[in-house]
């Protein structure tokens, strides 16, 4: 089967500016793989993960921001988005990739097991959504659902 190469976006005049992302759990592997195929296409990322301003895999730019915190907590979503209005001037996608998993039986998950899991899993998705509404409103955007 031929390999498809992926469609290049281009965004390099006034009337066609860059799209900005969000990508949560942005700092290592298949999150930071994201994060440079939406760089490579074109578009404004900002990146966060616990330890994103540390990440192996990233570096900022002129089209990449950078910011640690924890997704689980409404107030990093807050701040997520406040950054990509400031840094950017929109937000036109989230994309929830921050998650967590706990390799051992359901059964042995403790409270402060499950807490973090609805926390990251859960909550960082609803926070997100939560925010996006609030930029949308506060900014006119429209929102893309990815």
């Amino acid at each position: 089967m031929p390999s498809r190469k992926p469609a290049q976006l281009h965004f390099n005049d006034m009337n066609n500016p860059p799209k900005t992302v969000i990508v949560t759990g942005a700092s290592q592997g298949i999150g930071a793989g994201i994060v440079r195929a939406f760089l490579a296409r074109g578009y404004n990322v900002v990146g966060t993960a616990r330890n994103a301003t540390k990440s192996r895999e990233l570096s900022t730019s002129d089209h990449l921001a950078l910011i640690d915190g924890d997704i689980g907590q409404f107030e990093t979503a807050q701040k997520v988005a406040e950054l990509a209005l400031k840094k950017f001037g929109s937000i036109d996608a989230v994309v929830a990739n921050a998650g967590i998993f706990l390799v051992k039986p359901f059964t042995e998950y403790t409270a402060e097991d499950f807490r973090a899991l609805v926390s990251t899993n859960l909550a960082g998705f609803i926070y997100n959504r939560t925010t996006r509404g609030q930029a949308n409103a506060g900014a006119k955007k429209r929102w893309k659902h990815c």
